[in-house]
């Protein structure tokens, strides 16, 4: 009975201040869950619905820029609320709720409309198929990696050339690799992250008491 009587405790200290992490993982948890439940053609169309597309983008902006940063296609890919509550949590403990929710909202709409931008260009000049204003996107990690991104200035500094590195190297391997515009997405969620980071960091020296 001690033991479980310390369990309480013990979990409201890890959740302690990763709150909305918590709570958001809850919820693509529930989301992911609940589309392995129904018929396959009902999950897939309330996916193609709730994408990220031009033609989603067109008809109902507002809704699926919402629904898809809680969407996951498949349930094994619930793996990613893993890094997600670790990354969410750091930043919501550093930097408090509401620089979590701005650089989550401004990284997954930013980046989606970067990319519906390139898109829309590619098609206008014929260099991109029609048929991608259909594209399936949907998912958490645009908002991740732009949260990762400005993580950056929390890594302590003899580890920050190797985080960063090794990132970078990934999200661009990753591109030429899968050639695809999630990827492509990734690697300007990454640089828009890193870009807050280099403005909070400015910040900080600005406030920081001279000695």
């Amino acid at each position: 009975m001690t033991d479980v009587a310390r369990l309480g405790p013990r979990l409201l200290a890890a959740v302690r201040g990763r709150d909305l992490a918590v709570s958001y993982a809850g919820v693509v948890i529930v989301v992911a869950i609940a589309l392995s439940l129904v018929p396959s053609r009902v999950a897939d169309r309330f996916i193609l619905d709730s994408s990220t597309n031009l033609v989603n983008l067109r008809q109902h902006p507002p809704f699926v820029l919402v629904v898809s940063a809680f969407v996951e296609p498949a349930v094994w890919h619930v793996w990613i609320v893993v890094p997600l509550v670790w990354a969410y949590g750091t930043l919501q403990r550093w930097l408090g709720r509401g620089a979590v929710l701005i650089t989550v909202v401004l990284g997954h709409v930013g980046t989606t409309l970067f990319v519906a931008t390139v898109l829309t260009a590619g098609m206008v000049h014929g260099r991109i198929a029609l048929a991608e204003d259909r594209a399936t996107d949907v998912g958490v990690s645009y908002g991740l990696v732009t949260v990762m991104g400005l993580l950056s200035l929390r890594v302590p500094p003899r580890w920050q050339g190797w985080y960063l590195a090794g990132i970078s190297l990934g999200l661009v391997g990753q591109l030429l690799v899968g050639r695809s515009f999630t990827d492509l997405g990734h690697l300007v969620a990454w640089i828009l992250g890193l870009g807050l980071a280099l403005l909070v960091g400015r910040a900080q020296l600005a406030i920081r008491p001279s000695s």
